[in-house]
């Protein structure tokens, strides 16, 4: 790779770093005498612009969001993986008016997987029948249970170690049994 101009967008900066990563998957292809066939190129890119989150009207303070498409376009699982992760808890979902899920993307780590603590604070609710939006707020909720944060910047805070992942879990379990009961 080359040493990278400086830009003055961050989509600058983006188009620059995959125009390099793009050349040298090039050079090593054809090094190997193999050559890179993108396909549908249109498509190519509504995938890749599918990995940033949506903007959307309720984006404060749970946003942004993803909407479904685009989750399922980024993790590269079916509508029915998704929803079934929605359905065991493992991914929180908030439901619009109009009956759309929306993804917050503050529960994910850049990789696609959901963070640590922020699962079991999503299950221990979802178990409970607790709805999204409810979930949301309490996972963005400054409280004295977790030193005048929120849960999610409670680990953010703490690396998610296990201690923190722990403390945040119990807090949801005991918390989602009272808003049950």
């Amino acid at each position: 790779m080359t040493p990278r101009t400086r830009t003055t967008t961050p989509v600058d900066a983006l188009t620059d770093a995959l125009r390099e990563r793009i050349a040298a998957r090039v050079e090593d292809l054809r090094s190997s005498g193999r050559s890179l066939d993108l396909g549908d190129v249109d498509d190519l890119a509504d995938r890749m612009v599918a990995a940033m989150p949506t903007v959307h009207p309720l984006d404060q303070p749970l946003g942004p969001f993803y909407d479904t498409a685009g989750l399922v376009a980024w993790l590269g699982i079916s509508r029915q993986a998704l929803f079934d992760r929605v359905r065991r808890g493992t991914v929180l979902a908030c439901r619009t008016a109009d009956g759309h899920l929306l993804y917050p993307s503050l529960q994910f780590g850049r990789n696609g997987a959901v963070r640590p603590g922020v699962v079991e604070a999503v299950g221990a609710f979802t178990r409970r029948g607790v709805d999204g939006w409810s979930v949301g707020a309490w996972l963005t909720t400054p409280t004295d249970v977790f030193e005048g944060h929120s849960a999610i910047d409670y680990l953010v805070v703490h690396r998610s170690s296990s201690t923190a992942v722990r403390r945040v879990a119990e807090a949801a379990a005991a918390d989602a049994g009272t808003w049950a009961a």
